[in-house]
C-alpha cells in the first residue's frame, strides 16, 4: 500500500467513471473465506463508530440532562429570575424586575443592565457604578424574589414517563439539534465530545448547576462508499468492523473488468485531509494476509479501476474532487 498523487489524463477518467458506474455487469461474489457484515440492522443491535463519529443529518442523540444539587457557595441570576433592587437614598427607584430571555434588566434612567450570570452583589456593585454618573453616592441592594424558574421550566419540558430526564433529538437536515430553552445548535461534523460541549455551554448561559450527557441512539452517517467496477456501487453500512474486501462484497463484488491489484481506498488524517492508498486486493485474496485489509473509517471511498494505479501520482486537491460531492460532507467538519 502506497500514498500517492495523481496524473491529468487519470484524472479525468476516474472523476466520469465515478458518475457512470452504476450499471457495472457483476460477477461472483469475492472468494469465500472472507467475512462480510451485512447491512440487515436489527432493532438492538449495537453501534459500532468510534470516538472521532462525526454526527450526520439523521442521527438520533439523547441528551440526559443532570442537576446539581450540592451547595453552591453562590448563587447567580438566571433567566427567569425576578429580583428586587432598592436604594438607600432614593427609594423612588426601588423596582421588582425579571431578568429577561436577552439576560438584561431595566432599570430607570440607565436602561438595559446586564444581569444573567451575576451574583447579586457583582449586579449591585455594576449599578451603583452607573448610577454614579447621575447620584451621589448610591447605594443600592439586589435581591431575590423568585428564582429557578428556568430549571422548573426545563424539568416540565423534559419530563418522561420512560427515559426519565432526558430529550431525544435528531439531527435535521440543516445539521441542527432542537432542545429546550435554547437555540438550536449545529452539531453535524462534529464528534460526540465535541457536540457535547456544544449544548453544556449553551445551557450554561441560561441555567447554573446543570451538566449533559450526550448518547448516540442512531448513526446514519456511518457509512463508507464504494465506485467504480463492483457490482452494485453504492455506500455500505459500517455496523462493525468492516474491511476494504468486506465492503466490496457488500457491494456485489468485482466486476469481471475490475484491476483488483490497484484499488483505491480514500479516507482521511488526523487533520481530515483526503489520503489516498492502493491496496492490491488480488494479494490479500490469495495469501489470505487480512493484516493489509484495512478497517475502514466513516466517509471512506473505495474505488476499484479498470486499469493498474500503480504509477499514479495523487495530489490532495485532486483526492478532493475524487470525493463524490454528497459524501464529502464526512471530510468537512463544520466546527
Amino acid at each position: 500500500m502506497s500514498v500517492f498523487r495523481l496524473r491529468k489524463g487519470f484524472m479525468a477518467l476516474v472523476t466520469v467513471t465515478l458518475i457512470l458506474t452504476g450499471c457495472a455487469t457483476p460477477r461472483p461474489e469475492i472468494p469465500n473465506g472472507v467475512s462480510v457484515h451485512t447491512s440487515d440492522v436489527r432493532e438492538n443491535t449495537a453501534l459500532f463508530v468510534g470516538r472521532d463519529y462525526l454526527l450526520s443529518p439523521g442521527d438520533e442523540l439523547e441528551i440526559v440532562y443532570q442537576f446539581d444539587t450540592q451547595l453552591q457557595p453562590e448563587y447567580r441570576l438566571a433567566i427567569g429570575d425576578q429580583i428586587r433592587v432598592e436604594f438607600v437614598d432614593y427609594p423612588q427607584l426601588d423596582r421588582t424586575v425579571d431578568v429577561r430571555p436577552d439576560g438584561r434588566i431595566t432599570v430607570p434612567y440607565i436602561g438595559d443592565v446586564s444581569a444573567a450570570g451575576k451574583t447579586p452583589e457583582e449586579l449591585a456593585r455594576d449599578l451603583d457604578r452607573l448610577y454614579s454618573k447621575l447620584l451621589t453616592k448610591p447605594r443600592s441592594t439586589v435581591s431575590l424574589v423568585r428564582f429557578g424558574q428556568r430549571i422548573r421550566d426545563l424539568k416540565e419540558a423534559i419530563r418522561t414517563a420512560t427515559r426519565g430526564q432526558s430529550r431525544l433529538t435528531v439531527v435535521g437536515p440543516d445539521g441542527r439539534i432542537t432542545l429546550p430553552l435554547i437555540e438550536p445548535i449545529f452539531v453535524a461534523g462534529k464528534t460526540i465530545d465535541e457536540a457535547q460541549r456544544a449544548i453544556t455551554a449553551a445551557y450554561a448561559r441560561v441555567i447554573s448547576g446543570l451538566n449533559v450527557s450526550t448518547l448516540l441512539l442512531k448513526a446514519t452517517g456511518n457509512r463508507a462508499y464504494v465506485f467504480g467496477y463492483v457490482g452494485r456501487p453504492n455506500y455500505v453500512e459500517l455496523i462493525g468492523p468492516t474491511t476494504v474486501t468486506q465492503a466490496i462484497a457488500m457491494a456485489g463484488g468485482l466486476d469481471p473488468r475490475a484491476e483488483a491489484r490497484t484499488v483505491l481506498l480514500i479516507t482521511r488524517d488526523e487533520a481530515n485531509h483526503p489520503v489516498g492508498r492502493v491496496i492490491d486486493l488480488n494479494a490479500i485474496l490469495t495469501t489470505g494476509n487480512l493484516g493489509k485489509d484495512p478497517i475502514l473509517r466513516q466517509g471512506d471511498v473505495i474505488y476499484v479501476p479498470n486499469t493498474r494505479l500503480a504509477d499514479a501520482a495523487l495530489t490532495a486537491e485532486q483526492l478532493w474532487s475524487l470525493i463524490p460531492r454528497p459524501f464529502s460532507f464526512s471530510y468537512q467538519r463544520n466546527l
